[in-house]
Formats: structure tokens, C-alpha cells, sequence
């Protein structure tokens, strides 16, 4: 009985929450990873860093291009995670906004 006291309902993905702190970033106290705006914010420098590597990859040969890409940041996997975050976070606020419109 005590396993279910912190378990996730069918209507948590429902609460909204204030704009105001949907759009800016949260407390680190809480484990919410939405943040808008910072990520927004790194969106522009990942994209330049990725049309970056894209152009060397044109003007390097394969085995020069491994070694220098080594301890770098992969900025198209970073820029595919934020945007992924960035849709999903927006799209369940959008409905369940929506939804309290409707319903209520």
C-alpha cells in the first residue's frame, strides 16, 4: 500500500501550470526538465556548431575528421534533445490548456 503513495495518476499529465513558470526556468529543487527559455537560448549556438562540423566533414578526409571530432560536443544530438523537449513540453501544456478550457 505505502508503493502506491507516490504514484503518478492518469489526471497528473492533465495539471497545468503557470505560464510564468512554464516558460522560465524551474527550481533546481524540482526534477522538471522543462526550460524553455534556456533552451531556446543554446538553440541558435548548437545549430551554428552544427553547420560547423557539417562544412569540415566536406574538407576533411575520414580519419582526420575522427581524431577531430574527439572531446567535442555532438551539437546535433544536443539540438535534436532540445527541440524534442522543447515540442513535447510545449504540445502537453497546449492541450491540457485546451482541455481546462473546454471542460471547465
Amino acid at each position: 500500500m505505502l508503493l502506491n503513495l507516490h504514484k503518478k495518476k492518469w489526471t497528473d499529465g492533465l495539471t497545468l501550470r503557470h505560464f510564468d513558470t512554464h516558460s522560465k526556468p524551474m527550481n533546481r529543487l524540482f526534477s522538471n526538465p522543462r526550460k524553455n527559455e534556456p533552451r531556446s537560448h543554446e538553440m541558435p549556438n548548437l545549430a551554428i556548431k552544427y553547420n560547423k562540423v557539417v562544412q569540415e566533414e566536406d574538407e576533411l578526409p575520414l580519419e582526420k575528421l575522427a581524431i577531430a571530432n574527439v572531446g567535442r560536443q555532438d551539437a546535433k544530438k544536443h539540438l535534436e534533445e532540445h527541440v524534442s523537449n522543447l515540442m513535447s513540453s510545449n504540445i502537453v501544456q497546449t492541450l491540457a490548456t485546451m482541455l481546462d478550457t473546454v471542460l471547465f
